[in-house]
């Protein structure tokens, strides 16, 4: 998996400080906003779905949010979700002996 970068500005490339209009070129931000705002939403619904057990929703809302906007700790968060489902299904298939 590539290294996430940070947002920047469409229009010229600036790196994005969180405000709805470029410092560099005066672009309006605010779609970029959106979507990083819905990338942490879904960031954050999959840990609570973590919180719950709920593996499968976890996995699913973390890689959401990082086809949305991909960062270093939504990676985390999706090969943390993806190990653990893998620990989960490979202690489900151990047979007792």
């Amino acid at each position: 998996m590539p290294a996430a970068q940070s947002p920047r500005c469409p229009a010229c490339q600036a790196r994005f400080r969180r405000q709805r209009t470029c410092t560099r070129c005066g672009a309006d931000l605010t779609i970029l906003m959106r979507l990083a705002g819905q990338s942490w939403l879904a960031r954050q619904a999959a840990r609570a779905a973590l919180r719950t057990g709920n593996l499968d929703a976890a996995q699913r809302l973390a890689g959401h949010a990082q086809q949305i906007c991909d960062t270093p700790t939504g990676q985390s968060l999706l090969a943390f979700t993806t190990c653990a489902k893998r620990v989960v299904s490979a202690l489900g298939n151990l047979t007792p002996t």
